[in-house]
């Protein structure tokens, strides 16, 4: 009896132990609130297992406890972790894109000194190449001038000598954009705001 009562008192000590451990090594998100349940039914388990095996000697609620907390634990970290894995992915592409649009700005400006921009970027996660891809970027550009009343011209086909400057700014950026991001200038759309 004093084997019996000493072995459940280590076995109670050691499980808290366990226990704490886990939760300290476990990070602060839902994933932390059904681990918890699930340690609790294993220590109440470990707390009743011998009072439950003076009245029947063939039961042995560990077992039990052991497959429920298992299936409950195994259907809830599932979806804990593909729903955390698309919220962090969310979030590493928003700031991906964040920092690229900051890092196209600051270029833009040491190249071309464009003060003005509006900068968009939409990118992707590939799990088969295990990278981000950028999809499409936009890039409004204002000169910060304020500009004057021009003479309307009604021309048919010919563009005028300003038309063309901007053509060329705008080809000059998407050619450099290409080449240091390494995309395609296909993907690069460069306007006037």
């Amino acid at each position: 009896m004093i084997d019996i009562l000493k072995e459940w008192i280590i076995n109670i000590a050691s499980l808290i132990l366990f226990i704490t451990a886990v939760e300290m090594l476990l990070p602060d998100n839902s994933l932390k609130k059904y681990s918890k349940f699930v340690l609790g039914l294993i220590l109440m388990t470990v707390l009743i297992n011998p009072i439950i095996k003076i009245f029947n000697k063939n039961f042995n609620i560990s077992v039990y406890s052991q497959n429920i907390s298992r299936v409950i634990y195994d259907e809830e970290k599932v979806d804990s972790i593909e729903k955390y894995k698309e919220e962090s992915l969310k979030n590493t592409i928003k700031n991906f894109e964040t920092n690229l649009e900051q890092i196209i700005g600051d270029k833009l400006k040491d190249e071309f000194k464009v003060l003005n921009t509006k900068i968009e970027i939409q990118a992707e996660y590939s799990d088969e190449d295990n990278n981000f891809n950028i999809k499409d970027i936009k890039i409004g550009i204002k000169d910060g001038k304020v500009e004057k009343v021009k003479k309307v011209k009604v021309s048919v086909g010919e563009k005028t000598l300003e038309e063309k400057e901007k053509d060329k700014l705008h080809d000059d950026i998407k050619s450099y954009l290409s080449k240091e991001l390494r995309v395609e200038e296909s993907i690069i759309t460069v306007y006037k705001l």
